[in-house]
């Protein structure tokens, strides 16, 4: 507990003469006023967008989009230094690369995916092999510092730069994985 005490100058006195005053220092300009934004709808991550904080959604939509029909529930990716700062009702996914989230392409799903399903990352990439930039993809990977997740999964396939770090899982249990996974038929 922090005892805090003032003095108040009643209506008719006189103040205290001024080498007796202490006044709190000033800073320059407009005061600073934290907050703490509440996110917990889509028109919610839309309105920060707007504002220019590098916040993005990932849906189960976008994945599917790129042939990996699953479903889960939102994921709200923000930047780390933002990620304590934030009140939302959707799971938090921190990022290091605030630019990454200002226009997430391809290669941003893919870290993304890598962060909390590695083995979902692999389908996408393998059926979406056309879309990737394997310079991008390394710059990603990288910059995330996710090469144990990428290397479990083999992405040294798109990315041949990426370095090893741990060991990968066996290449038939990735095959089977993919086979066990079938892509959205495009009737339904």
């Amino acid at each position: 507990m922090k005892l805090e005490g003032s003095l108040v100058r009643e209506p008719g006195e006189r103040p205290l003469p001024r080498e007796m005053r202490l006044l709190p220092p000033r800073s320059r300009g407009r005061p600073r006023a934290e907050y703490r934004p509440r996110v917990r709808t889509v028109g919610d991550v839309d309105r920060l967008r707007r504002h220019r904080v590098p916040a993005y959604l990932l849906t189960s939509e976008w994945v599917s989009e790129h042939g990996y029909p699953v479903r889960f529930a939102p994921w709200l990716a923000v930047p780390e230094e933002l990620s304590g700062k934030i009140a939302s009702d959707f799971r938090l996914l921190p990022v290091r690369d605030e630019d990454a989230l200002r226009a997430p392409g391809f290669p941003e799903l893919l870290t993304l995916l890598l962060r909390f399903d590695p083995l979902a990352a692999r389908v996408v990439a393998v059926r979406n092999r056309e879309k990737i930039d394997p310079h991008e993809l390394y710059r990603r990977v990288r910059n995330e510092g996710l090469e144990r997740a990428a290397t479990k999964v083999r992405f040294q396939e798109f990315s041949p730069a990426l370095p090893k770090v741990g060991s990968p899982l066996p290449k038939d249990e990735l095959d089977w994985i993919l086979r066990n996974n079938p892509p959205l038929r495009s009737g339904s």
